[in-house]
């Protein structure tokens, strides 16, 4: 039973010896991203804005933009735009 208890010790502090190597000449992980963002992406063009008909990023800068009140709806293009408005 003691023979098991050292093997296993041994074993375990083998381990953490070749993940620390490992770890030393690979560098360290890069950090995890979240799966959704909590706001639309930044880009060195601009912000990027969701097309509300098929879901594509464009940036702001090229969308085409329709008014309805307050609140301001960004397409890709005048596809999209069109079959929104027939939708809604």
């Amino acid at each position: 039973m003691g023979r098991l208890v050292a093997f296993l010790l041994d074993a375990l502090v083998l381990f953490f010896i070749i993940r620390t190597v490992v770890r030393l000449v690979t560098g360290p992980r890069p950090p995890q991203r979240a799966s959704r963002p909590a706001s639309p992406p930044e880009r060195a063009g601009g912000t990027l804005v969701r097309d509300p008909q098929c879901g594509t990023y464009v940036p702001e800068s090229r969308a085409i933009r329709v008014g309805s009140g307050d609140r301001t709806l960004y397409f890709c293009s005048t596809t999209c735009r069109d079959a929104y408005e027939r939708r809604t």
